[in-house]
């Protein structure tokens, strides 16, 4: 299982899905890489059937907003699998990352 690198606060311990110089919470500087599950719920989606010209060719492609396990709440890629339908609260797990940013997958409840 992949794990999806975040940063934190080391002041405050306020997530964030990018590197930044300082705490947008509390204004802390010691901003530290973190390892999280990479698994989260789906709490948004969208499929791009026109999509800008640095992406075409790829559509339809799925964008969605997911809520990770520790907190944050990230947008990302969504794949969906052959055959299965993505809907509102179906569990997600990191998958990759791309150049374009995260990339998250559909999974079984019992993976």
């Amino acid at each position: 299982m992949a794990s999806f690198e975040a940063f934190t606060c080391d002041a405050c311990k306020g997530l964030f899905a990018r590197s930044q110089r300082s705490c947008r919470r509390c204004g802390a500087s010691a901003i530290l890489p973190v390892n999280l599950s990479g698994r989260g719920l789906l709490t948004s989606f969208t499929t791009i059937r026109m999509p800008p010209t640095a992406f075409q060719g790829q559509e339809p492609y799925d964008i969605a907003v997911i809520d990770l396990e520790e907190g944050l709440r990230v947008t990302a890629r969504l794949t969906v699998q052959a055959g299965r339908t993505a809907g509102i609260g179906d569990p997600v797990m990191f998958e990759t990352m791309c150049p374009y940013g995260a990339a998250f997958r559909l999974i079984e409840e019992q993976e």
